[in-house]
């Protein structure tokens, strides 16, 4: 469990307490106490998936390197921002990834052509648009 998954738990358990401690309290007549208390509860889940979010992606970092250790060639890691659509290509960092871009036309190719086309593709090193 890495040290995000712990921060997302503690958070969740914590806005499920502060929730739990408004309806007792809201219960009793304590409205402006009970309206303070879940006050914090959106943020406290809002963190909750920011941090969750960090260890996917850290997990998936993770089994990334592995498999480059491995020998394998496994698919590139997802995007770090989604101001990568509006980049042209270009990724944000050494350690930011961009998936694959789609193959063109290839449905309309035959056996030998597809075949040429699978060679270029291997060798082609850059994936920019131009």
């Amino acid at each position: 469990m890495t040290r995000h998954l712990a921060l997302a738990r503690a958070c969740r358990t914590l806005a499920l307490t502060e929730l739990v401690t408004a309806a007792w309290l809201l219960a009793h007549h304590e409205w402006l106490l009970g309206i303070l208390v879940a006050w914090a509860a959106p943020s406290l889940l809002a963190a909750d998936g920011v941090c969750r979010r960090a260890h996917h992606r850290a997990r998936a970092d993770a089994q990334r390197a592995a498999q480059l250790e491995a020998g394998e060639q496994g698919r590139p890691l997802t995007p770090c921002r989604p101001a990568w659509n509006h980049s042209d290509g270009q990724v944000d960092g050494p350690g930011c990834a961009r998936p694959p871009l789609p193959r063109r036309d290839t449905y309309r190719l035959d056996d030998r052509d597809r075949a040429a086309f699978d060679e270029i593709v291997r060798h082609y090193q850059d994936r920019n648009s131009a």
